[in-house]
């Protein structure tokens, strides 16, 4: 029932076979290798100055003379455009600061159940980006 093959076969096929594959690792380390320096010279090159256009120097802002009153409780249903507003300000002092250029495109509400609902999704994600 069992065809015999000649052992010089086996011995055969096995050698071809640990040849191929260790010709094609070979190739893969050469490959990665190559890619690797081509990479390493792209990033050694010295870039060109980036013209930037330095923003007016930031003015401090004074400090008001009265001290600040305490502040009154926030409703559950403040307006939603002061909130963006603010957001869309501190993004314009940090974009100003740095000399880029950022802004706002959407603005979309949080959702709880982003994650299907999973309270143990919700937890893990809660956890892991949590400061220290």
């Amino acid at each position: 029932m069992g065809m015999q093959m000649e052992m010089s076969y086996v011995i055969a096929v096995v050698i071809t076979g640990l040849v191929v594959v260790f010709l094609g690792l070979i190739l893969l380390i050469a490959f990665i290798s190559i890619i690797g320096a081509i990479f390493k010279k792209l990033n050694s090159r010295p870039k060109a100055p980036a013209k930037t256009n330095a923003p007016a120097a930031v003015k401090p802002i004074p400090k008001a003379a009265a001290a600040p009153q305490p502040a009154a409780a926030v409703p559950a249903d403040t307006d939603d455009d002061e909130i963006i507003a603010v957001i869309s300000a501190a993004v314009a002092m940090m974009s100003a600061a740095e000399g880029k250029n950022y802004r706002v495109r959407s603005v979309k509400a949080a959702s709880s159940k982003a994650y299907g609902g999973n309270a143990w999704a919700s937890a893990g994600l809660r956890e892991s980006t949590s400061p220290f």
